[in-house]
């Protein structure tokens, strides 16, 4: 009887234990894509289930056309959110190769474009279909870098994914800035009438228009300092400065928004 009831107490213990390690493991899982709650009803893909069914699938990369040209899933394609007709570019799309599912993504776990854009097709007839890879695509690219588009080639070496540390080590705050700098405003020109840039001497190069310039080395390498919206775009200009072996640059932190704030 004393046997019988250890085991049991055993057996009650380690129900409570593998209880407790699950629900750990579901908080766990619920922070690390902390969108998902507010998109119950968007069905996600995982990172191993979208390599195995790729093939299947009808990739659409909905960030940007800048985004998508530095970085991006191999054989997917580009239908940018901000598209008015989002919703019959994917029909059009799907229509032509005829998948198995359609697979939004964006940039990641915090990026909320991959819902939104499957709530895009929520009226459509293809909704069963569509699924939202939320992991993102650097998720991606840091397990599947063979199935990974750097720069129009495919990522062989993964040391060129460029982290948060790595961009930071080129960011300066306001307070730094001096007149040594040679200044470059890289927003869009309806940006440029949000906020204005109280330097001198300051150069325009939207971003959209600057890669073929850091090719030939048209800018020259000397004090650049390179200022966007709110330190976003600056991540995309950063894959071009390292690829064409620019050394002397920073990025302005915070971006022009610093300009209406006071430190």
């Amino acid at each position: 009887m004393l046997k019988i009831t250890k085991r049991r107490h055993l057996q009650l213990f380690l129900s409570l234990f593998l209880t407790v390690f699950i629900f750990i493991k579901h908080l766990y899982a619920d922070d690390s894509f902390p969108h998902r709650s507010s998109y119950p009803d968007v069905k996600t893909i995982e990172l191993d289930e979208l390599y195995h069914k790729k093939k299947q699938c009808l990739v659409i990369d909905v960030r940007s056309k800048v985004e998508y040209d530095v970085i991006h899933i191999s054989d997917s394609i580009n239908i940018s959110l901000s598209k008015i007709n989002f919703s019959t570019l994917v029909e059009n799309a799907q229509k032509k190769q005829n998948k198995a599912c359609i697979v939004f993504y964006c940039n990641g776990h915090t990026c909320k474009k991959s819902y939104k854009a499957a709530q895009k097709m929520s009226h459509s007839k293809l909704y069963n279909l569509v699924r939202s890879f939320d992991a993102g695509i650097f998720s991606w690219a840091n397990k599947y870098n063979n199935q990974t588009i750097l720069l129009g080639k495919v990522l062989t070496d993964k040391s060129k994914l460029i982290n948060k540390q790595e961009y930071e080590q080129y960011s300066i705050t306001k307070a730094e800035i001096n007149d040594k700098f040679n200044t470059i405003d890289i927003r869009d020109h309806f940006q440029r009438k949000e906020e204005k840039i109280h330097l001198k001497a300051v150069k325009r190069i939207p971003l959209t228009r600057i890669r073929p310039l850091l090719k030939r080395h048209l800018i020259k390498d000397e004090n650049l300092l390179f200022i966007d919206k709110v330190g976003k775009q600056n991540r995309w200009l950063h894959y071009y400065l390292k690829e064409y072996g620019y050394k002397n640059y920073v990025f302005l932190k915070g971006g022009s928004t610093t300009f209406n704030k006071n430190e």
